[in-house]
């Protein structure tokens, strides 16, 4: 019995947080396939549960506390160490997960400690550990209840508001909340283990107030973590409506300097006819040819400002486009495209990411500055590729540089985009159904991105 107990109580407490640290990343952030390292995760929390009992029952351990507190120790700095091999992603937000997830176990951890108290001093229970157990019959069932009560709304949260947060926030923008994790999580966890060993040494009445202090302590910290995870969500967002209201805005101001383009061009048609008339009156028949071939390059040019009939993506070109010839860099675009299923806002953020890595990384090239797009609808998905020159990339070590296309993990800060602008074009493209793959060039100093959303009705 003090096996199973010791094995179950383990189980149910190191378990769920092993698993929830891996759950918020894309499928392409792992090193291998995703289901085989959840089996992983399950047969080592199960190996490590039954590993317990065998030590505190071998005689070894002097103080049967301390050599569980020990090894659960132990374990979970083997934990971390397999958790950031086997993600590729950014140390800063591997630990973010990491941070968030020990204070759901410091959480529960409270969570049993004050009830199984509670039990004890009100009920009269019996809580105390047998001779070799780590965990009472009281605890298991407290853990396994907090379990059941906790887990389904921190994975709600883990797959939800921490993977939005994950995917849509670049890196650089987490430091700031990355501290204030730390800080208030390393805070919560001292709080806490203050109060679960001062209990011991006080009567009822004085371990309520210390209880009740704990509790508005932990009301704090989710404020806390709710409030930096929401808002920076918020906030992205937020800075994507500006930049889509902008290029609205330009698209708009477009709109009204072509009208008023038209307006000139049918007054000067009358001067182009007057003058046709005058040459065709008297025979000037050469002059009259080389007059009506300017007049037709100019109305040419002008109309090839007219990238495609998608009101969206011919915004998005007028603009980017101009931005990158003003900063002399020779770009081409071609563009098939009416109208799509696809959200504006979400057009706009993962064609200006993409625009604005390009545009970025020919900045820092010489005077060979091009970026080539192409955009058209294959069937039910719409293609994007975006080429430009670029000088270097740096790729992850764990992926191999064969000038093949690459998913956005692959190119880690300092390259394309910083790495961080990719990864945002990936999970907007995935939105959609669709992927988002890259390649480095290394001989023609080329990046490309190609781009698939699906497009169809029912989407």
């Amino acid at each position: 019995m003090v096996f199973l107990e010791n094995t179950v109580g383990f189980f149910v407490q190191y378990f769920p947080c092993a698993l929830m640290i891996f759950l918020p990343f894309p499928n392409g952030a792992y090193r291998f396939r995703r289901k085989w390292i959840f089996v992983w995760i399950t047969a080592a929390a199960a190996a490590v549960a039954a590993l317990l009992p065998v030590i505190l029952h071998s005689g070894v351990a002097a103080d049967t506390a301390l050599t569980a507190d020990l090894f659960m120790f132990s374990v979970i700095c083997l934990t971390l160490a397999a958790y950031i091999l086997l993600v590729r992603e950014t140390l800063i937000k591997k630990l973010l997960v990491f941070f968030v997830v020990m204070f759901c176990a410091a959480l529960q951890y409270c969570m049993v400690n004050a009830l199984t108290a509670a039990l004890s001093d009100v009920l009269g229970l019996s809580t105390q550990c047998e001779e070799h157990s780590a965990y009472s019959q009281c605890g298991v069932i407290m853990y396994i209840a907090t379990a059941a009560v906790m887990l389904p709304i921190m994975m709600t949260f883990v797959l939800r508001t921490l993977r939005e947060y994950i995917s849509s926030v670049e890196t650089k923008s987490m430091r700031r909340e990355f501290l204030i994790l730390i800080i208030s999580t390393v805070i919560f966890i001292a709080a806490e283990m203050g109060v679960d060993m001062t209990y011991y040494h006080l009567a009822y009445g004085t371990y309520l107030r210390f209880l009740a202090m704990l509790a508005v302590l932990l009301v704090y910290q989710v404020v806390i973590y709710w409030l930096i995870f929401r808002e920076s969500v918020r906030r992205k967002r937020d800075n994507d409506r500006r930049r889509t209201m902008e290029i609205q805005r330009i698209q708009y101001e477009k709109i009204a300097g072509d009208i008023e383009s038209t307006r000139r061009m049918r007054h000067d048609m009358r001067h182009h006819y007057n003058s046709l008339n005058d040459m065709l009156d008297r025979g000037r028949l050469d002059e009259m040819k080389d007059y009506l071939a300017e007049v037709i390059d100019t109305t040419v040019k002008r109309d090839s400002e007219m990238y495609c009939q998608n009101m969206t993506v011919n915004g998005l070109l007028q603009y980017y486009i101009g931005l990158a010839r003003d900063k002399g860099i020779r770009c081409e675009a071609w563009a098939d495209c009416g109208e799509l299923a696809v959200e504006p806002a979400d057009l706009t953020v993962m064609f200006g990411n993409a625009m604005e890595n390009a545009i970025n990384a020919c900045e820092k090239c010489g005077e060979d500055r091009w970026i080539d797009i192409k955009i058209g609808t294959v069937q039910s998905s719409l293609a994007i590729e975006i080429s430009n020159s670029c000088g270097s990339a740096t790729l992850d070590r764990h992926f191999q540089s064969d000038n093949g296309f690459l998913p956005a993990e692959a190119f880690l800060s300092g390259c394309q985009g910083g790495g961080y602008g990719l990864r945002s074009i990936s999970h907007t493209a995935q939105k959609y159904g669709g992927s988002a793959k890259f390649r480095y060039n290394a001989e023609k100093k080329t990046f490309t991105a190609r781009i698939r959303m699906n497009i169809s009705a029912e989407e």
